[in-house]
């Protein structure tokens, strides 16, 4: 295959190749170092919809700059090529890992730097909407970096580079209302991170199906599975991630983050509450140094109980009053006897 031309890399090699793009490794000749090149493919070139949609990704990501996003060093286009130039990430994809498979804290961990990363760009407005395995990849075994914001939003850009009621992303990953078309915000990363999670700790999808609406169904309307009983204590927070309704997940990624940890760290705990048929999430003691003097809860605040007279004080009384019962009962069952012997004693007296 031919390689492309542009002005100051040496194309080396295809290691990646998508329905939009193909990404090259190349040699970057002002640096003397290797990089990822993503090109458009040609076909989409003359669209001026996704050659747009192309040179704002790299905006986009330029301006996010976070240790788990990968870096941009150059964008733009030659003739008809529209490329982006950004770091050569050598350690493969979370796709390829999850087939190797992945530990619990690996796994926790690799949530915990996608998560931070997202929470990045959502505060900068910016919406992924196409969050999924093979878009994370690996700088190294241990650092996890969210890369291809192709189809991401920034929410307070008002241009309309899709058309009505398309729907964005991947099916086996979309957020129920990504998949009936609806508006999209930040929760519906945080619900495709979820699927992500819930692969990653068991190394299938929760929904899977015949075709895309199939698998779109079942998002829609398929209860969340239950993770296995030894990865039990991460389901209330899974429960949160992919909720149907936008409302019921995690506001921001902060929160999915620290409901993951401590869920790792064995610090909440599922309780069932007998009544309602409800999960509560009820927290554990931390050592975590919050500068917040703690309130206490109501079922935890000591009452007073009252505390009995004393017997010493009150038996006397309690004597007294068997004994003058007893009395009025011993009258009550002689008192005929004896009101006739006395009624004989006056009479023979007389």
């Amino acid at each position: 295959m031919e390689m492309p031309q542009i002005s100051g890399y040496q194309f080396e090699k295809i290691i990646g190749k998508g329905a939009m793009s193909t990404v090259y490794l190349a040699l970057q000749e002002s640096l003397g170092r290797r990089v990822a090149i993503k090109v458009l493919s040609p076909s989409l070139a003359n669209d001026p919809i996704f050659s747009k949609r192309f040179i704002k990704e790299a905006r986009i990501i330029g301006k996010l700059g976070h240790p788990h996003i990968v870096t941009i060093f150059d964008a733009g286009n030659l003739d008809d090529v529209y490329y982006i130039a950004m770091e050569y990430l050598e350690g493969g994809t979370l796709k390829e890992r999850i087939k190797a498979g992945l530990t619990p804290n690996q796994a926790v961990t690799i949530l915990c730097q996608v998560a931070r990363a997202l929470g990045q760009a959502h505060q900068q407005h910016c919406i992924h909407r196409d969050i999924k395995p093979a878009n994370i990849l690996f700088r190294n075994p241990g650092a996890a970096l969210l890369s291809d914001f192709g189809i991401a939003k920034n929410t307070l850009d008002k241009t309309q580079l899709t058309a009505a009621g398309w729907r964005l992303g991947t099916p086996n990953y979309m957020s129920p209302e990504q998949a009936l078309a609806k508006p999209t915000d930040a929760r519906s990363d945080l619900y495709s991170l979820g699927v992500v999670f819930y692969e990653m700790l068991t190394g299938t999808r929760p929904f899977q199906g015949t075709d895309a609406f199939d698998i779109a169904l079942k998002h829609v309307k398929e209860p969340i599975p239950v993770l296995p009983e030894p990865l039990g204590r991460f389901q209330p927070a899974l429960k949160r991630m992919l909720a149907k309704d936008p409302g019921d997940r995690f506001a921001n990624a902060e929160e999915l983050v620290a409901a993951v940890q401590d869920a790792a760290a064995g610090r909440v705990a599922a309780v069932q509450d007998a009544t309602a048929d409800q999960t509560v999430i009820v927290p554990r003691s931390s050592h975590r140094k919050t500068g917040v003097t703690p309130v206490r809860s109501a079922a935890s605040v000591e009452v007073p109980v009252a505390v009995p007279l004393s017997w010493r004080r009150v038996l006397p009384w309690v004597v007294a009053g068997l004994l003058a019962g007893l009395a009025a009962l011993l009258a009550y069952w002689f008192w005929p006897a004896l009101s006739t012997a006395i009624s004989a004693v006056i009479a023979s007296s007389g």
